[in-house]
């Protein structure tokens, strides 16, 4: 970062942050869930995505100690609300890219294509042996001899020098089907890369339509809690307005949105790990 301003603008941050006294951002942990009586259920569920048959959003929850100047504290622990938003919207972005991915590969069989690259390879080198070899073979026998040779003493150096080709066109194959495969690697890496690239230019698109949504605070403890949301209706809108992103994974993605949306839901809520999943 070779911004002045910038960096100075992130100094004054930590700064402020740091002498702000008690100011303490309390990490929502998911794994280790406490319920608190009386706290509204998004508080007790914490960050995570909630749906039903009519809406879909992804809930961020975050939490704050209050000491000192409360307005400074509700702006900072609503920030972080937003901040858990970005962190599940990511999460659900990797899980939908992951299975876009897995499926263009299927559907793509690479297999299939990589044995008929290699068959028109192996059958265009068969094609140079008797184009070339012949002629070469003519050429050297007209050199190396003044009158003409018989037709069985001639078939008998092609057949030998076939065989001496062929074994040498053979490792050649073998080289280039190393090439070709480690070139179908670094694509296919590539191409990954590209479609991180794009869930995130996605997920930074999306997060202008979050919204902080409330604020509870435990009478008890002092604890501030904040909720922010952001609607999966504004997520796909976001998808089919970004021209940069490729046509198939934005389809992918209007196709299969919500149905990932659900299936993670049914299988965070599905208490029995042994159960069929449809």
């Amino acid at each position: 970062m070779n911004n002045p301003t910038a960096i100075k603008n992130i100094f004054a941050f930590v700064l402020l942050a740091a002498v702000v006294s008690g100011c303490t951002i309390e990490p929502i942990r998911n794994d280790e869930k406490v319920v608190i009586p009386g706290a509204p259920d998004w508080v007790n569920k914490g960050t995570q995505i909630v749906g039903d048959s009519d809406t879909r959003l992804f809930r961020g929850v975050s939490s704050i100690t209050l000491r000192g100047d409360m307005a400074l504290q509700k702006s900072i622990v609503d920030d972080a609300s937003m901040a858990e938003v970005a962190k599940i919207l990511s999460s659900y972005m990797d899980e939908i890219s992951t299975e876009y991915l897995t499926n263009s590969e299927r559907a793509g069989n690479s297999r299939n294509h990589e044995d008929s690259v290699l068959k028109k390879i192996d059958e265009s080198a068969l094609r140079q042996i008797n184009e070339s070899v012949s002629a070469q073979i003519d050429d050297a026998i007209a050199r190396q001899f003044k009158s003409s040779v018989s037709p069985g003493f001639k078939n008998e150096i092609t057949n030998q020098i076939n065989d001496v080709a062929r074994r040498k066109i053979r490792v050649a194959i073998s080289n280039q089907v190393d090439f070709l495969r480690e070139l179908e690697e670094d694509i296919s890496t590539q191409i990954k890369e590209a479609v991180a690239n794009q869930i995130k230019k996605t997920i930074k698109t999306n997060l202008a339509g979050a919204r902080h949504v409330e604020n509870w605070r435990d009478p008890k403890t002092n604890m501030l809690w904040s909720l922010s949301e952001l609607d999966m209706k504004h997520v796909k809108g976001t998808v089919s307005g970004m021209g940069e992103m490729n046509t198939e994974l934005k389809s992918y993605f209007d196709a299969n949105a919500e149905v990932v949306f659900d299936r993670i839901i049914r299988d965070r809520d599905n208490v029995n790990p042994f159960a069929r999943k449809y």
